[in-house]
């Protein structure tokens, strides 16, 4: 479904010929998730084992696929600087080799290879977040190493350095960049979560404390000192404004068959959230999934939220 009204109403698109990879499901191949850089130019993918990759230049009229992972894994996926971004690498048996950023300008499909130092054995699960011409790669380079690598370089691939990223080794996380210094980021712990903001491109970290996060907790940076963070997964939406220093409740804590799943901001005022059924309501004609979503929308940088959009049948 397209919207180009902010939500007032959809038209429905063709869709990729893959399957949907559904959350706890039995599918381990297609793709999960769609992002536009424009729009015109839209990705839909699935990182891990079996995802795929789909692109289209005319919005979502029609799709194709480039062909570049031939057989590898899609580790990460952006755009930013005029470019399209896929990490990809070799994978088996839990460690990732030859991982390189393939990159195209947005608009075509002209991709090249880069190599990044990743080195081999590296853990498939990365974050990857790019703003502008910047982009910063956190990967599990070595269990024995308390954090993760944290990558940084340009979409160019002329230079790379490394540091410490926040998040903990084998243990995921996600990192945003909202401007080429400030970075958030929310790192599982094993048992909880911790959130950090960085202010100097990533060299250093700030935690932040906005109460008890679960390790499912997300974060949903806005601009370099507001973001929104749902701790849990029925708990409320709390914003900062401040760069982290305070947080306050902008959306009620949801009912227990409700979870927010995904949230982000396509500017400085404009934000998306997407709120997950966790069970089929009476009538809902696929017993085992996929449930219900409802999608909410925020127009003054996540200080207050509308919905649920309807989105059309």
């Amino acid at each position: 479904m397209r919207t180009t009204n902010g939500g007032s109403s959809f038209v429905g698109l063709p869709a990729p010929v893959a399957p949907i990879v559904q959350a706890g499901g039995s599918t381990t191949a297609g793709i999960d998730t769609l992002r536009f850089a424009d729009v015109l130019d839209g990705y839909a993918f699935a990182t891990g084992s079996g995802g795929e990759f789909w692109d289209t230049h005319d919005g979502g009229e029609q799709w194709s696929q480039p062909g570049f992972l031939s057989g590898r894994q899609l580790l990460a996926f952006g755009t930013g600087g005029g470019y399209a971004l896929a990490l990809v690498g070799s994978c088996q048996n839990g460690g990732c080799s030859g991982v390189a950023l393939e990159r195209s300008p947005v608009g075509s499909d002209q991709w090249t290879s880069v190599a990044v130092p990743v080195p081999a054995g590296a853990d498939p699960i990365v974050t990857m977040t790019v703003h502008g011409s910047d982009v910063w790669l956190s990967v599990t380079a070595s269990p024995t190493s308390a954090n993760q690598l944290l990558v940084t370089g340009t979409v160019s691939g002329s230079s790379f350095t490394t540091d410490n990223s926040p998040c903990f080794s084998g243990l995921g996380g996600t990192i945003q960049a909202t401007s080429s210094q400030v970075l958030w980021a929310v790192c599982p712990t094993g048992m909880m979560a911790q959130a950090f903001r960085s202010t100097d491109g990533g060299a250093q970290w700030t935690t932040l404390q906005p109460g008890e996060l679960e390790n499912s907790a997300l974060l949903a940076p806005a601009s370099d000192t507001a973001a929104v963070i749902e701790p849990s997964a029925q708990g409320e939406l709390l914003r900062t404004g401040d760069g982290g220093a305070t947080w306050q409740s902008v959306y009620p804590s949801g009912s227990g068959n409700f979870w927010w799943s995904w949230a982000g901001f396509t500017d400085s005022n404009t934000g998306s959230a997407l709120r997950s059924q966790s069970s089929a309501p009476a009538g809902w004609p696929y017993p085992n999934g996929p449930f219900p979503q409802q999608l909410f929308r925020s127009l003054n940088g996540g200080m207050t939220w509308s919905g649920p959009v309807a989105i059309g049948s």
